[in-house]
């Protein structure tokens, strides 16, 4: 099932050209991980097809409900069912003196108690210990919706992931597969 359509998007800070893609689809069934040097439009990417953020050209269509998980900021809502808390070892309501695996987990509850199609999540992994990101990876896996994930964790990406977008020089391109399938068409690509 189509989630999210785009079309000739744009998007510039400043006179640098950030994202300059064409077309986009996301289906139900993608777990897309987004790769990209630091600067490429990863983040901008995200916020953009959650409607977070507006291109200054083109369009952005998106069907259903979305969760976002972000990395830095404050969650949509600053409350969470004690069912969901309990699964995730924290309170019930979000507060600013929460550790950063704490905030990272409140985040992810509130996406995955929110019957949303799609969920997306900036750099879920950091700030997050090995047991939390082993709760994070078990929780994607049972999720059955489209996920659009930023990560520097490749291990995260070749377990969740069936596509990967990478973002170079204002582009995009989408690659089948997970990190490790996308490295190796990658190497051929550069022979």
């Amino acid at each position: 099932m189509l989630l999210i359509e785009c079309s000739k998007i744009k998007k510039s800070f400043g006179d640098r050209l950030i994202l300059d893609i064409n077309d986009l689809k996301i289906y139900s069934e993608d777990r897309i991980g987004i790769v990209g040097v630091n600067g490429a439009g990863k983040t901008t990417l995200i916020n953009i097809l959650s409607q977070r953020l507006e291109p200054d050209e083109g369009w952005v269509k998106l069907y259903g409900k979305a969760g976002f998980i972000s990395q830095l900021g404050a969650p949509d809502k600053k409350n969470i069912s004690r069912e969901a808390a309990a699964k995730f070892g924290i309170k019930t309501t979000w507060s600013e003196n929460m550790s950063g695996g704490e905030k990272t987990r409140f985040k992810l509850a509130q996406a995955l108690e929110g019957q949303n199609m799609v969920i997306f999540a900036d750099e879920p992994t950091s700030n997050v210990d090995m047991e939390g990101i082993e709760l994070i990876e078990k929780k994607f896996e049972e999720y059955r919706g489209a996920l659009i994930i930023i990560s520097h964790d490749r291990s995260f990406l070749d377990k969740l992931c069936n596509q990967i977008i990478e973002i170079e020089n204002s582009k995009i391109k989408i690659y089948k597969g997970n990190y490790s399938d996308y490295r190796e068409q990658k190497m051929e690509e550069r022979e």
